[in-house]
């Protein structure tokens, strides 16, 4: 399992504090998310693995509007040329919001293979009706560009809940769709509203999530908590400890009931010994 360390673009000041955290094996890779406007060349003197997260709509980009279009070419034409530059694996794109029809207009005009389709929830953060918080909706936008699938946890959770589901069985659902790479943070389930909690804030069961990434071949996993102070990543260390210290806790678990069953196996066969 490879874990990832979220940036943006504007963070330039965090690359050098970033590329020791990678140095010293407690980050894997570097998600950078594109801010229009910024530069690449702070992130091209860096030599560790980048995989980018394309532009959203807080910054005007949404695939879901046609009206839109010619901009969000343009932001995601320059973040496949930023993927080429610093060789990064893969290239999010939100599902977004408004028109599927749009969306899937646009992504058809879109050629690269390093593109994953990001699933969204339900509803945004203002409400807005989002695309692709189901899987089949997924799949059709995905089916397009022969693109892969980047499985936000946190997304798919609040997808369920606004719906009436069992957040495992929506997120076992996108499973199906055998994802690239994995989002992860925590959240409340008693809102389908999006949110990103620090680790161990929420109500998201860790020890299933850890069995889903585990269940597929994919090994990249981003943390997507919060970030209060934003000229130091020792928040994300801490959020990376203690997702660490919950997925462990699984392991502990199956050895010492392995222990334990393997003891109680072994009694009988001991106590033949003493008649």
């Amino acid at each position: 399992m490879k874990f990832g360390l979220k940036l943006w673009s504007k963070n330039k000041d965090l690359i050098g504090e970033a590329c020791k955290l990678i140095n010293e094996n407690f980050f894997h890779y570097v998600e950078l998310f594109y801010v229009p406007g910024t530069e690449i060349k702070p992130f091209l003197d860096h030599n560790i693995p980048y995989i980018i997260h394309n532009s959203t709509e807080r910054f005007g980009v949404n695939i879901g509007d046609k009206t839109k279009k010619e901009f969000n070419l343009k932001i995601i034409n320059t973040c496949i040329n930023w993927a080429n530059k610093l060789n990064a694996k893969y290239i999010i794109q939100h599902a977004d919001y408004g028109s599927f029809e749009d969306a899937k207009n646009l992504l058809k005009e879109v050629h690269d293979e390093r593109i994953v389709i990001e699933n969204m929830p339900n509803a945004g953060i203002n409400g807005e009706k989002m695309i692709g918080y189901e899987p089949e909706q997924l799949k059709e936008l995905m089916d397009i560009g022969d693109f892969g699938f980047c499985l936000d946890f946190g997304h798919a959770a609040k997808a369920a809940v606004s719906m009436g589901k069992n957040y495992r069985g929506h997120i076992n659902e996108f499973l199906k769709l055998k994802p690239d790479m994995f989002h992860i943070s925590d959240c409340d389930l008693k809102n389908g509203i999006d949110e990103h909690l620090n680790i161990g804030e929420g109500d998201i069961d860790f020890k299933f999530l850890k069995e889903c990434i585990l269940s597929e071949n994919s090994e990249n996993v981003t943390l997507e908590t919060p970030r209060k102070n934003l000229n130091s990543l020792d928040e994300d260390l801490k959020n990376l400890e203690k997702l660490k210290e919950l997925f462990v806790m699984r392991n502990k678990f199956i050895q010492s009931r392995f222990f334990l069953s393997a003891f109680i196996i072994k009694i009988p066969a001991f106590i033949q010994t003493l008649v």
